[in-house]
């Protein structure tokens, strides 16, 4: 996917979000509305680790975005999910902040070793 495209469907996810918060409760969602939810925060979530990992290339002088990278930032953008799934169930302590990086560190590992 273009960098652009990506933008667009940040820019786009976050405005649905915002009406989202601003309309409607969860009860009145209904588990189709929240799942929704939670693809479009991802959404978003891609969105900025992509923007995040740019500026590092960037800094170490590197050009371009490779098909690793974008598998970095599809692993990255999950664990805001992971850490907002843990607060809505109210699980939320230092075990679970240590299991979600222990996951991150588990899935870039794989990428890097796969790929």
């Amino acid at each position: 996917m273009s960098n652009r495209a990506v933008l667009v469907a940040s820019l786009m996810a976050t405005a649905i979000i915002l009406v989202m918060l601003n309309f409607t409760t969860p009860a009145g969602l209904g588990p189709l509305g929240i799942l929704l939810f939670f693809v479009l925060f991802y959404v978003v979530m891609y969105g900025v680790a992509m923007l995040v990992l740019k500026m590092f290339r960037k800094a170490l002088g590197k050009k371009g975005f490779s098909r690793k990278s974008y598998l970095y930032t599809a692993v990255l953008a999950f664990a805001p999910i992971m850490l907002l799934l843990a607060q809505s169930l109210g699980s939320l302590t230092w075990f679970t902040l240590v299991l979600v990086v222990l996951f991150e560190f588990l899935g870039c590992f794989l990428v890097y070793k796969r790929v």
